[in-house]
């Protein structure tokens, strides 16, 4: 019991809010990480090429140059050795790649090349610059083994991040034991990025506060008139059909609305529809009961004397009961077309024969019937068969109906006839009657709703149901050449 009730907690379904909360959110943060990276990269790109720029121009101008440093520096005598004074070198250096380019960053440092001991500069020529910063770029350099020449390496020391390259100061000026790095320190741009990732940081986090205020100020939109409906539509499933004025801004919300106001409606009809069918079915099945009783009761108590009269109650009984179970054979037939939805009818019939059999049934009844026994059913055959996809018991059941009626109100014949174009066909069945009244003509299919001879208002309720369900239609018209009512069924041909 706890693990379906575990089960059942993990698959309870999320809000709106929360779902809407999440997406954007993930959204906003792969947004911002594209962002991130996309900058990281371009920077990381950009700082580079400057860093290596720099340190390049500035090893090819003093290569150029070198003998101009050569006759401006005295030399001095250093173990022995005569070279130009590595001071004077350093400050010439400097100066020159100071003077060449005054947005040259590059700064430089002499120092010994076996032990990497830092000459120049010192306290006591230059007291300015960051000796620590140089000593640690120093130490770097011996770690990591960076003492190529001519190479550019990156590297990271207690003051930041910096480019260098290294200097034989020896090939270069003469200067015996002395090597040189120029570097350039990226601090200025770290600064930079630093700032652009507090901006988007706080960007982020703007974005993130904007899009939950958002988000729940949208879902609140979205599932306030959702929750109206839900009750709406609870109202509909305990039987109130009553519709509702709601007015929505969305398009959509506005749709369903409407559409449930629509159902709304169709139930409230159908509702109705159900309680007059159930009052129409109690007062058909009442008064052919409270005949047959009554009769019954007259034969029990004596009330009939003479054997015909008995014989004439007896005929009653008889007349009634069947009469009740035609009327109840149709209750049963409306209860199984009205659950048959979407019926698919793999069949097909031809439809001038299906109207034959139907013919010779009914021929056979009107010799039974004293009022009916003169009158006849034509079938005009045409020229070609005509084919229908259909379920051939429910489609005959439905002419039969159609046909009965006709020879009910007819005065001496029916008639059936065809017509086919190509796409349709179409049946006529026509009779000599005196038609049918306008005010019967709109009502002629409702269920229970009986002409001026009538037996109990189903056969053609049933006969339109079941036409419309093979996807065919029905209507009835006055003939205008002739007195007489005609039914026009049409079908969709198969070939």
């Amino acid at each position: 019991m706890d693990f379906m009730d575990t089960k059942t907690e993990k698959e309870k379904p999320s809000g709106i809010a929360l779902r809407m909360l999440t997406l954007m959110l993930v959204f906003i943060l792969l947004i911002f990480s594209l962002i991130f990276f996309s900058f990281n990269f371009f920077i990381g790109e950009y700082v580079q090429n400057d860093m290596e720029n720099q340190l390049s121009n500035a090893i090819n101008d003093i290569n150029q140059n070198k003998l101009s440093f050569l006759a401006e520096a005295p030399h001095i005598k250093i173990n022995n050795i005569i070279i130009a004074d590595p001071s004077v070198v350093y400050m010439n250096l400097l100066r020159y790649l100071k003077n060449k380019n005054a947005n040259s960053e590059v700064n430089a440092i002499i120092y010994t090349s076996a032990d990497y001991r830092r000459q120049y500069p010192n306290m006591e020529n230059d007291m300015l610059s960051n000796l620590r910063e140089m000593d640690n770029i120093l130490q770097a350099i011996r770690k990591n083994g960076y003492t190529k020449t001519n190479t550019i390496y990156k590297t990271s020391a207690d003051f930041g991040n910096y480019y260098l390259t290294n200097v034989n100061l020896d090939s270069l000026f003469g200067l015996t034991g002395f090597s040189a790095v120029f570097y350039v320190s990226s601090a200025k741009y770290d600064d930079f990025v630093d700032n652009i990732y507090k901006m988007l940081l706080s960007i982020l986090v703007i974005a993130m506060l904007f899009t939950i205020v958002y988000v729940l100020f949208i879902s609140r939109s979205i599932s306030k008139p959702i929750k109206k409906l839900c009750v709406f539509a609870d109202e509909i499933g305990h039987g109130n059909f009553s519709r509702n004025e709601y007015s929505f801004a969305d398009k959509e919300l506005i749709d369903l609305n409407r559409r449930m106001n629509e159902t709304a409606e169709k139930l409230e009809k159908n509702d109705e529809n159900q309680k007059t069918f159930f009052q129409n079915v109690s007062h058909e099945l009442k008064t052919p009961l409270m005949s047959i009783r009554g009769y019954a009761e007259g034969i029990k108590y004596g009330v009939f004397e003479s054997q015909k009269d008995k014989n004439n109650a007896a005929e009653v009984i008889i007349s009634e009961a069947e009469r009740l179970n035609d009327l109840v054979a149709d209750l049963l037939y409306i209860s199984k077309i009205d659950n048959c939805q979407g019926m698919v009818f793999e069949q097909n019939v031809d439809l001038v024969e299906l109207s034959e059999i139907c013919a010779d049934k009914l021929r056979g009844l009107l010799v039974t019937q004293e009022k009916n026994k003169n009158k006849t059913i034509e079938v005009i055959r045409p020229a070609k068969e005509i084919y229908v996809a259909c379920s051939g018991e429910d489609l005959m059941r439905a002419i039969m109906n159609i046909v009965a009626n006709g020879i009910q109100y007819a005065k001496k014949s029916v008639e059936i006839s065809f017509y086919e174009n190509g796409q349709s066909a179409f049946m006529y069945i026509k009779d000599d009657g005196p038609g049918i009244s306008e005010q019967d003509l709109p009502n002629i299919f409702k269920r229970f709703y009986k002409g001026s001879s009538g037996k109990h208002g189903i056969g053609l309720s049933i006969a339109k149901t079941i036409i419309e369900q093979h996807g065919a239609s029905v209507t009835a018209i006055n003939r205008p050449d002739e007195p007489g009512a005609e039914f026009i069924i049409e079908f969709s041909i198969v070939f």
